[in-house]
């Protein structure tokens, strides 16, 4: 009964996980350039049974793992010049204090000394550093070419990733090498509309579906340790009523 119990109880761990982060996927569903993660059950079936003679056995079998989703989003036209995307697999290279990062999203922002920044302050990067921009009309060709009336100023760096999961997130929209010593390869591939910004990839319907579904699981699990946990209270009272 107690491992009734127990086993029911760790399945509702990976529940809260999930519901946890599809929370944080509804969250950023306005949020350009942002990529959802999915929830996923690890099978530790084979792992148990070598370890059988120190781990317990009404250990659940499953638990949550996570993967981010690097499906493009859909483009959405602003004609805002400051708004830019990626058409292909490339990232934006951004400059933040804990080093480089990478990101989607193209919403940018013109900094008091002229540096071409993310909405966070975070410099856009270059194929020569930070890129400056001061007055006059600014364009930024398919290319990555940053230009101020017609004049090159400089021009915007892409990277890509052979692997999409040697990234992990940073912040909401920015993302991280999870190994340094994989540094991205520069991508000449993909292009930069202006005027455009990549919407988040997060379907909110599908979303709310598996947040329903998942909820319904953990109530499941609840319930089953309600109904045992009063079974064992009645036998502890029967078996232990003088007769």
């Amino acid at each position: 009964m107690l491992k009734g119990i127990a086993a029911a109880a760790s399945a509702m761990l990976p529940r809260i996980r999930a519901q946890e982060v599809i929370a944080n996927n509804l969250a950023n569903a306005s949020t350009a350039g942002f990529k959802r993660d999915r929830v996923f059950d690890v099978d530790l079936s084979g792992a148990q049974a070598v370890l059988a003679q120190t781990q317990p056995q009404w250990q659940t079998s499953q638990t949550s793992g996570i993967s981010t989703d690097f499906s493009a989003g859909p483009l959405e036209r602003t004609d805002n010049p400051l708004n830019v995307a990626v058409d292909g697999d490339g990232f934006f290279v951004v400059s933040t204090p804990d080093g480089e990062r990478y990101t989607r999203n193209g919403i940018l922002q013109i900094a008091s000394d002229g540096t071409l920044v993310t909405v966070d302050g975070h410099p856009l990067q270059g194929w020569a550093g930070a890129v400056q921009v001061t007055g006059g009309t600014l364009t930024i060709a398919d290319d990555g070419m940053v230009s101020v009336d017609g004049l090159d100023v400089g021009q915007l760096r892409l990277v890509r990733f052979r692997d999409p999961s040697a990234l992990v997130h940073a912040a909401s929209s920015l993302f991280a090498a999870a190994d340094p010593m994989m540094p991205p390869e520069d991508d000449y591939e993909s292009l930069v509309r202006q005027g455009y910004l990549e919407q988040s990839n997060v379907n909110t319907i599908e979303e709310l579906v598996d947040m329903i579904a998942t909820m319904r699981i953990y109530e499941t699990d609840q319930k089953s340790i309600q109904i045992q946990d009063d079974t064992l209270g009645r036998a502890v009272s029967d078996l232990g009523r003088v007769r």
